[in-house]
């Protein structure tokens, strides 16, 4: 299993993966979503959001565990990368559609995916991952 883990973490695959799924979600963010099925649940726009981030947050921080010498500090950096970009996101919403708008709350979804990634992220780094 160890060997396993370490093949997929030392593959390329994985940064190509975190592009395609910042591509999506930028994509997804500025696209008109009204069409798709509703789930029925309170506060759903900002539970996508937060496991949106989760994964795109976990997707990168994935992606450069064989390049990071010093990996608490690379780690910090994308995570505040990530929420940087979800800000921007939600800023283009509002700027270049009419049918999205900016929202406080999104960011603060957003930023609790990446956060909760974060953290997830070193609790098992440590304790299974071995890197």
């Amino acid at each position: 299993m160890q060997k396993l883990i370490s093949l997929i973490l030392n593959s390329k695959l994985l940064l190509v993966f975190a592009i395609l799924c910042t591509l999506l979600i930028f994509y997804l963010s500025l696209s008109d979503i009204s069409s798709l099925p509703k789930l029925e649940v309170q506060y759903e726009d900002k539970l996508y959001h937060l496991i949106a981030y989760f994964f795109l947050n976990t997707a990168w921080l994935l992606a450069i565990v064989p390049y990071s010498s010093k990996p608490f500090k690379k780690n910090v950096l994308i995570s505040l990368g990530i929420i940087s970009f979800g800000i921007i996101v939600e800023i283009l919403q509002e700027i270049t559609t009419d049918y999205r708008v900016f929202d406080i709350y999104d960011i603060i979804a957003n930023s609790s995916g990446v956060i909760i990634s974060y953290s997830t992220f070193h609790f098992f780094r440590k304790r299974f991952l071995k890197i």
